[in-house]
């Protein structure tokens, strides 16, 4: 399986405080059958700043700890970006990483507050990006089937996180993914993993699986995460 989105990287936001916390995740990854992650460190004004740069070093440091230990999954970089007015121009001129150097970037929109996603989509695909929208089951205001096939026609990419497929969020949100899920309108399903967090994506794969069909199941937690992977490293 592959993982585009979790908070692994030490230092640099509120997933990992510690390169030891950070190999354990990577070790438990493993265990539950995922071979290609992305770490996805967060972008917050305000919050979560690091620089490029940093970034970049973090991850080579643990990059090389898991290769000595012989962790066995393959490690790709990008970010997991909150979105703000002057975000376009910033990712021309260097400032983000995209998933794994692919022409797909993560992106996070406010919970609550209502924004015009499909908007912001539509200016991320004339920049030449593709939008791929970060557990979009948290946006109270788009927990619509019909916003949701909009969004996929400006072309974005619906991503969700394998907690609430097996009920481990809240009631909202189980019930908008199970919706998501039967109408085949999830494109990837990922663990948005922080180290005090549990981690579901095996749970999930199988449930999918189960109560679906393998096919989907593989195309959402394996085919379509790889392609992205695929699109950056050719």
């Amino acid at each position: 399986m592959t993982d585009i989105h979790c908070h692994i990287l030490p230092f640099v936001d509120d997933g990992s405080d510690s390169i030891e916390t950070s190999i354990s995740m990577l070790e438990e990854l493993v265990r539950q059958g995922v071979k290609n992650v992305i770490l996805t460190p967060h972008y917050r004004k305000g919050f979560y700043v690091a620089e490029k740069s940093e970034i970049i070093a973090c991850f080579e440091e643990l990059k090389q700890v898991a290769t000595q230990k012989g962790i066995d999954i393959n490690l790709y970089l990008g970010r997991e970006i909150t979105v703000y007015k002057g975000l376009g121009k910033d990712f021309d001129e260097g400032k983000f990483l995209s998933l794994a150097n692919s022409k797909y970037i993560l992106l996070e929109f406010p919970y609550e507050t209502e924004t015009d996603i499909e908007e912001i989509c539509y200016r991320v695909n004339l920049q030449g990006y593709v939008p791929v929208i970060a557990h979009v089951e948290r946006y109270s205001y788009y927990r619509s089937v019909e916003k949701i096939v909009k969004l996929k026609e400006y072309g974005a990419v619906i991503q969700v996180n394998s907690s609430p497929i097996v009920k481990k969020s809240s009631l909202s949100e189980n019930k908008f993914v199970k919706k998501l899920l039967k109408e085949k309108l999830v494109d990837i399903v990922a663990s948005d993993w922080h180290s005090t967090r549990d981690n579901y994506f095996r749970q999930a794969y199988d449930k999918v699986k189960s109560k679906y069909d393998q096919e989907y199941a593989d195309l959402i937690f394996k085919k379509n995460p790889a392609y992205i992977i695929n699109s950056g490293n050719n």
